[in-house]
């Protein structure tokens, strides 16, 4: 009796361990998970990137899904960022053509040379630049909801 006690309180603890402290999709100590929805005149916009900038030039960055909820990551915090005050841009332009590639294309080359082709903005404009877009937001440690309403 004295071993299946033992047997069930280690089966216990390592349960315990496993629920507490080895969540895959945890953030580290004193991250910040930062989500919300993007709407233009009301509705949800698909296929922006939403960019946080703070004032050191650390930076984390979310897509649009056909909602036009995003979710941020960056370099330093996979699937979250670092608490602090950030500029937002919110950027979405139109399709390349010729299948050209994008900078969201894991094989995209900047410095090959193609015919360099603008694309159209399809927000404002303002929203795509920090000095000019007025977005800002305060990121604090743990689970964040900011979400960006767009006007023309």
């Amino acid at each position: 009796m004295h071993t299946s006690i033992l047997s069930a309180s280690r089966w216990m603890f390592i349960v315990a361990i496993a629920l507490i402290g080895c969540n895959a999709n945890s953030l580290p100590s004193g991250a910040a998970a930062v989500e919300g929805t993007v709407t233009y005149d009301g509705g949800p916009v698909e296929g922006a990137t939403v960019t946080f900038r703070s004032r050191s030039g650390f930076a984390a960055v979310g897509k649009t899904n056909a909602e036009g909820v995003y979710h941020l990551s960056s370099s330093k915090i996979p699937g979250g960022t670092e608490p602090g005050s950030y500029t937002i841009t919110v950027v979405k332009r139109e399709a390349a053509e010729g299948g050209s590639l994008t900078e969201d294309d894991p094989n995209y080359n900047p410095n090959a040379s193609a015919k360099s082709v603008t694309r159209k903005h399809l927000l404002p404009e303002k929203y795509s630049r920090p000095t000019t877009s007025e977005l800002t937001s305060e990121v604090e440690a743990g689970s964040n909801l900011v979400n960006l309403e767009l006007t023309k």
